[in-house]
């Protein structure tokens, strides 16, 4: 898989006419206007990947400098199963890195680095880090603190979320968010999605989902107010407010 920096995104001054032809194109990415003082987060776009644990996927995506990057895995013992195998995620930095995330508060299983879960709009500083590069999502694995047989992690068949992370490249810690789609339904956690990923500068703060100095991605499924031009984004920004 040949893969692409991460590009820099700072947010622009677009009229009204230009919001129409990005809705028209489906732009899932809405810009407002800030000055140039204002940090930049480095925004992937819309990736969309999908991990397939029968197939075992795995990809690793760039970060800041050669050594910095975000990498998630997909597998199963036995596909179509609840048995065995699980989702995961790691993330690496020059001179260090760590995701949000802390270890399974089950005695049986303190060996699973569980990642957390977090909503849009979380700060991701302000969560504890686990002291693993790697963690787990969601494994399928007999949880001794519940009778029932079932999926450990804060992912497990939860549809939307996101990861938090940081890296550092010897200069300070860089913070950045991954938004993920798990498989819900019948055999949850086969497979996932990796929707998008940003990352800000060293000493920026940095929400879960932020992809400007003032915006956030549009909640899954709010796409639409886009498809009605300029009213629409109005009517998405006050429901987002």
């Amino acid at each position: 898989m040949k893969l692409n920096h991460a590009r820099s995104r700072k947010s622009a001054v677009i009229t009204n006419s230009r919001w129409l032809a990005y809705a028209s194109a489906g732009a899932a990415s809405v810009f407002t206007c800030a000055n140039s003082a204002e940090a930049t987060i480095h925004y992937s776009g819309r990736i969309n990947q999908i991990f397939d644990g029968c197939r075992g996927d795995s990809a690793t995506f760039p970060l800041d400098q050669p050594g910095d990057f975000i990498r998630l895995r997909d597998s199963v013992e036995f596909c179509f199963t609840d048995y065995g195998g699980g989702a995961y995620f790691a993330v690496g930095g020059v001179a260090g890195a760590a995701f949000a995330g802390r270890r399974n508060p089950c005695p049986y299983f303190t060996e699973f680095v569980l990642v957390s879960r977090l909503q849009l709009g979380a700060f991701i500083s302000n969560k504890p880090f686990s002291t693993a590069q790697s963690g787990v999502l969601a494994i399928a694995s007999r949880d001794f603190c519940d009778p029932n047989f079932g999926w450990i992690g804060r992912f497990d068949g939860k549809g939307v979320g996101f990861i938090g992370f940081k890296f550092n490249n010897g200069s300070g810690d860089q913070y950045g968010w991954a938004r993920i789609r798990m498989q819900e339904g019948e055999n949850p956690n086969q497979n996932f999605k990796l929707i998008d990923y940003a990352y800000g500068d060293v000493g920026d703060r940095i929400r879960a989902g932020q992809i400007s100095s003032s915006e956030m991605v549009p909640e899954e499924g709010s796409l639409g107010w886009l498809a009605l031009g300029a009213a629409g984004l109005l009517a998405w920004r006050k429901s987002r407010s």
